[in-house]
């Protein structure tokens, strides 16, 4: 950095008693402290480098976009901070350089760094200032506006498949139950061990129409879904019956299941039936995820501004590279899964106003988090214009 204030300070040294060079020393101290006051209290961190990339000043933010203590990083190397960027690379550069990246730790977020040459290249004291932009909020929005477009080139496109599969289907159900009431009149006269392969027969053909009509049924859901019906009702009862309706496949599997329910919880406007298939699909994933003595964990919250509804599983996690693909159309960590089960409950919660958040660990289970708007906090009452009459 340049020190020509500095060069004149030294110079005027002499000719200043002990006193004026005490004062001028505590602004000095003042004024640093103000500086970094300021540089603290900064959402974007901010990192000072000498020309080796060593750390030579860091802000507070660094260890909330980074998990690391700022004053602990001071003269290490900033790629034990930040392994993802060549910063070698950039250093050389010799110019300002802005480059987009993705964290996982403390938390998955979306970065946007900005290197800055503080001095020109090749002199000792060469520095340089890191910035690092939290940009997850517009990248995710870019991603949703992206989503948005492919799910509706995905309709036109699957809407006419789905209407093509879906009338032979219904033509193969409607024939195979006519033959299979021909069959049954002429299995009378089969011998016992003929009929029950016949009827074996007819089981797994009915079995297999009905997946490739729930598959159907599924997908059309996911791509067109219908607008809510709102009503008041209690999300506690709602999940109780949803429960209640897959208790046979926890008791099966000998799964425990625990609910904490918040007996104050308020009615909520919503409809019935989504938000049943949404806690389903969640219930189905967690039931596939922990399988026999799994545990699974259901509580319900609030605050002044949302219901929140937890699901809470200990199987086996998501790994962390499939997070950010999760909601994506067709992605599956199941042999068998579709890939839509996730997409209709976001698709069912943002209709509600709401929103899903998942959190995972590999190997260590998955929590499914629902959070809807309180009914009261939907309708804001504005103040009645004055009579200016």
């Amino acid at each position: 950095m340049r020190h020509s204030f500095l060069s004149k300070l030294l110079g005027k040294f002499e000719r200043v008693g002990p006193d004026e060079i005490q004062n001028v020393f505590l602004r000095l101290v003042k004024e640093k402290g103000f500086l970094e006051a300021i540089f603290n209290s900064l959402q974007e961190g901010v990192v000072v480098l000498d020309s080796r990339g060593k750390i030579q000043y860091a802000n507070m933010a660094l260890q909330r976009l980074f998990g690391v203590n700022p004053e602990e990083m001071l003269g290490k190397e900033i790629k034990q901070c930040v392994p993802l960027i060549d910063w070698p690379e950039l250093i050389a550069l010799e110019k300002m350089v802005s480059r987009d990246f993705q964290v996982f730790y403390p938390e998955p977020r979306y970065l946007n760094l900005s290197l800055i040459p503080l001095e020109e290249i090749g002199k000792k004291n060469a520095a340089f200032i890191a910035i690092f932009y939290d940009i997850t909020a517009s990248r995710e929005k870019t991603l949703e506006v992206i989503e948005t477009e492919k799910l509706n080139l995905l309709t036109m496109l699957a809407a006419g498949v789905a209407h093509e599969l879906g009338n032979p289907i219904n033509a193969l159900s409607i024939h195979f139950q006519l033959l299979e009431k021909r069959f049954k009149k002429l299995l009378q006269k089969t011998e016992e061990k003929g009929k029950k392969e016949i009827e074996s027969s007819f089981a797994a053909i009915r079995s297999e129409l009905r997946r490739l009509d729930g598959i159907i049924n599924q997908f059309l859901k996911a791509i067109r879904p219908s607008p809510p019906k709102l009503r008041l009702l209690s999300v506690n009862q709602v999940i109780k019956q949803t429960v209640e309706f897959l208790s046979p496949e926890f008791q099966n599997l000998d799964i425990l299941l625990e609910m904490n329910l918040d007996r104050g919880l308020p009615l909520l406007r919503a409809d019935k039936n989504q938000l049943k298939q949404a806690f389903y699909n969640i219930l189905k994933n967690g039931i596939e995820a922990v399988g026999k003595n799994g545990i699974i964990k259901i509580s319900t919250h609030y605050d002044d501004s949302f219901l929140t509804i937890s699901f809470q599983d200990n199987g086996g996690g998501i790994p962390q590279e499939a997070m950010s693909q999760v909601f994506k159309p067709y992605f599956t960590t199941k042999a068998s899964g579709t890939g839509l089960g996730l997409l209709i409950v976001r698709r069912i919660i943002r209709d509600h106003g709401g929103e899903v958040q998942i959190e995972s660990e590999d190997g260590k289970g998955t929590t499914v988090k629902i959070l809807l708007p309180r009914a009261e906090r939907l309708i804001r009452l504005l103040p009645m214009a004055q009579d200016k009459s």
